[in-house]
């Protein structure tokens, strides 16, 4: 028998006694795996690349988890560059 033959026969309103009730059963659908999605995908972001001393770099992400707020660099970035934007417009 064709493994799409019980699905085909219950459509066409045929009875098969053979088939069990759970073989026509649909599997219930997965939750999404991996990672939610991020600000690359948020249309609100814009990627941006600045030039920054590598000292400068390691010290702000260490003292970001030093601090143990969860915050990210971009978080951080981003809301240092919205109070410079207040102050100057």
């Amino acid at each position: 028998m064709n493994k799409f033959q019980e699905v085909i026969d219950a459509a066409k309103g045929r009875k098969d006694t053979s088939a069990s009730p759970t073989s026509l059963v649909r599997p219930q659908k997965q939750q999404g795996r991996g990672r939610p999605p991020g600000k690359r995908q948020n249309p609100d972001f814009d990627q941006v690349t600045a030039y920054i001393r590598k000292q400068t770099h390691q010290g702000v992400k260490i003292a970001l988890l030093q601090e143990g707020k969860g915050q990210e660099f971009s978080e951080l970035v981003e809301s240092l560059l919205a109070k410079w934007l207040k102050v100057h417009t």
